[in-house]
């Protein structure tokens, strides 16, 4: 236990939390080894006599290596490289995810493809098209010029975001949010990273490595998939969950855009989990530099008790939201930090 970080007295106090710790880490280790298990695919894919297969959605016999040039790695995810790149045939800059495609991870594949190119939204990334070629495919997005919300934070020292450029970054997270919940799906990873932005200062969701179809038989979910940090308490402790868990990683981004980074951040991850099920979230470091409506809007999505929790339509209607700073204040501030030297 002390390497986890949690005490022998703590563990005396709180045996059933540090039970759910473990289990939760050997849960989290089998989702590592196996991406996504046993993942229910769009209801109308389940449903299809002729289930899709990746070459009938991504194979058109060419090799996509032929079809883009310029290509610049950008980015690691969970499942594969990142890279931008210029289409030969019309010149477009777009974002690639190349993913190896195994027997293990095909399915989990046709259900990320089948999400991204059925989420058609201004606060969504765009889906461009997918290649299924020598066993690899390439999931081409657009390409957002501005980075993540992560790089933003990494300058946190020097750059603080004022609470309307929050405001306005949870406002447009949350409309792509809530349309994702209108249609019956979880993103499972919101986070700064998933966070991508325009030039135009515009605010996107991206990575749908870990969202999920719900169906009407099955309305709840209890993969353990995100990153600990963000993780709501529900999930921690392996009961079914729902759409609601977007809802606690959100407030935990918006700590992140208050402070730098999630609470509980220098603990081992152990630890920080059992004190987001044993202590909840702690109060924001400097509460009164930030209004009473951000913080009344932060406590909501921090609620452990998930019926108290408001769902993404509900908080579209707060009040805090109305404080968000225009989109040419935050397309300047996003153009300021880009242009600065690295």
């Amino acid at each position: 236990m002390l390497c986890s970080g949690i005490s022998k007295d703590e563990l005396k106090a709180n045996p059933n939390a540090v039970m759910n710790v473990l289990e939760f880490t050997q849960r989290k280790q089998t989702v590592v080894a196996q991406p996504l298990l046993q993942p229910r695919l769009p209801t109308q894919v389940a449903n299809s006599q002729q289930p899709l297969t990746l070459e009938a959605l991504a194979g058109n016999g060419k090799d996509p290596r032929a079809l883009y040039s310029a290509m610049q790695k950008i980015g690691q995810g969970a499942f594969g490289e990142v890279y931008v790149a210029t289409g030969n045939g019309d010149n477009q800059r777009v974002a690639i995810k190349r993913m190896a495609v195994t027997p293990k991870n095909t399915k989990h594949l046709l259900a990320e493809i089948e999400i991204q190119r059925n989420s058609n939204h201004p606060n969504v990334v765009n889906y461009v098209r997918a290649h299924y070629h020598d066993n690899e495919l390439w999931v081409v997005l657009e390409f957002m010029g501005g980075g993540s919300l992560t790089e933003i934070l990494e300058m946190f020292t020097f750059v603080k975001l004022t609470e309307p450029q929050i405001a306005y970054v949870t406002l447009e997270t949350l409309k792509g949010l809530n349309f994702l919940h209108q249609q019956s799906r979880i993103h499972r990873d919101i986070k700064s990273d998933n966070i991508l932005l325009g030039e135009q200062g515009e605010v996107k969701m991206a990575d749908f490595g870990f969202a999920v179809q719900l169906t009407d038989a099955s309305q709840k979910r209890n993969t353990v998939v995100g990153t600990p940090y963000w993780m709501a308490p529900e999930l921690i402790e392996g009961h079914d969950y729902d759409a609601k868990v977007d809802v606690w990683s959100l407030g935990i981004m918006i700590r992140e855009m208050a402070e730098g980074e999630p609470p509980y951040m220098e603990f081992p991850t152990a630890r920080a989990l059992f004190l987001i099920l044993t202590k909840g979230v702690p109060e924001l470091k400097e509460p009164a530099k930030w209004s009473a409506p951000m913080r009344e809007f932060l406590d909501q999505c921090l609620t452990k008790d998930i019926a108290a929790r408001p769902s993404s339509d509900q908080l579209l209607k707060h009040a805090w939201l109305r404080s968000a700073c225009p989109q040419a204040e935050f397309k300047q501030l996003v153009r300021r930090l880009k242009a600065k030297p690295a």
